[in-house]
């Protein structure tokens, strides 16, 4: 069954819908958010970080290629005197590293690596062993740790990964309003996790 919502800023605090999604991410565990630009995958990381610093606590987003835009953040209802912001200007390995050190540090409820730009993951071969020290460091602390990428790269490491694929667009006249965005659910190890997927209508 397809559960439509209609999220607009802040995001995720529809009790019957978004919410679910979002408590989908467990603690302690590596999850994986894939899907091209456009898709929906970027607004769903930043419901997340915008639940979590809502909630009173901190956030760290080590970005990959320095994509990050403070003021959408704030639009998608991110405290961004939670949020600490790390740019690695497209240094992959820098990247990994600066994850795997802050989901170890305390204090974090929640640290997102974001590759979501294509080019980035294209620039050199990804060694499994990277997503599967960030899959040890998660395990060993209370931090939801989220991998954002346009295609899967976790692979087993991963506990939950789902997938975004963008439906339509919304326009008023000429300007961009937003998208409708398909999130199913690739991988799960949670036995009860949900099998049919969410239709979520992201608003500008």
């Amino acid at each position: 069954m397809i559960i439509p919502i209609e999220s607009s800023p802040p995001p995720g605090w529809d009790p019957g819908g978004t919410d679910l999604l979002l408590d989908a991410f467990p603690a302690g565990r590596l999850s994986e958010i894939v899907g091209p630009w456009s898709s929906g995958a970027t607004s769903l990381l930043l419901a997340l970080i915008a639940r979590t610093t809502a909630s009173g606590h901190h956030a760290a987003l080590v970005d990959g290629a320095d994509a990050f835009d403070p003021a959408s953040a704030m639009a998608a209802g991110v405290d961004l005197s939670r949020l600490l912001w790390v740019k690695c200007g497209g240094r992959l390995r820098r990247a990994f590293s600066a994850a795997d050190l802050l989901v170890r540090c305390p204090g974090f409820a929640l640290v997102a690596l974001d590759l979501g730009d294509a080019s980035l993951v294209r620039r050199e071969p990804i060694p499994p062993a990277l997503c599967l020290r960030l899959k040890i460091a998660a395990e060993q602390s209370e931090t939801v740790l989220v991998l954002r990428a346009p295609h899967r790269l976790a692979g087993s490491a991963a506990w939950l990964a789902v997938s975004a694929r963008r439906l339509e667009s919304h326009w008023i006249g000429r300007r961009f309003a937003g998208i409708t965005s398909e999130i199913v659910v690739l991988r799960s190890r949670n036995p009860h996790g949900r099998a049919t997927p969410w239709v979520i209508r992201w608003q500008l």
